[in-house]
């Protein structure tokens, strides 16, 4: 402690409570121990203090890999399971569709062959009658 700071304390004591005291007074003598317990008391805090926080910063540093690293695997776990749902989904519209085509395809097949078969009895038809009206035109002439 230097002078100043002890000189000052004398009179604070003296002016407080009437006493005087000495520089080799026991009383400054603890009093001057007191501040040096305080000062190495606040050195060892300091230093736990910076302990605990490198303590902190390394934790927090682990929970953020630790929480990158969980949530990046739910990240493709969740994407990995949509692309499955959307595959799955699409599988089925294309069956769906592919057996509407067929269903449809076979309706109209139908309907072309029942035409068809329609427009070759009138083929067949007309056939005839052209066949009827030349052996008329040919006895007519004949």
């Amino acid at each position: 402690m230097n002078s100043n700071k002890l000189d000052a304390l004398i009179e604070r004591i003296a002016s407080e409570h009437g006493i005087v005291l000495t520089q080799d007074d026991p009383i400054l003598m603890m009093h001057t121990l007191n501040e040096v317990l305080l000062e190495q008391n606040e050195k060892a805090h300091a230093e736990l203090l910076s302990n605990y926080q490198a303590t902190l910063e390394e934790n927090f540093n682990r929970w953020c890999e630790y929480s990158t690293k969980k949530s990046n695997a739910m990240i493709s776990a969740s994407v990995s399971n949509a692309q499955l749902t959307r595959d799955q989904l699409l599988e089925s519209c294309i069956q769906l569709i592919d057996e509407r085509i067929k269903s449809g395809e076979g309706q109209e097949i139908y309907e072309l062959t029942r035409i068809s078969r329609q427009v070759a009895i009138m083929n067949l038809f007309a056939a005839t009658l052209v066949l009827i009206s030349t052996v008329l035109i040919l006895v007519i002439l004949s």
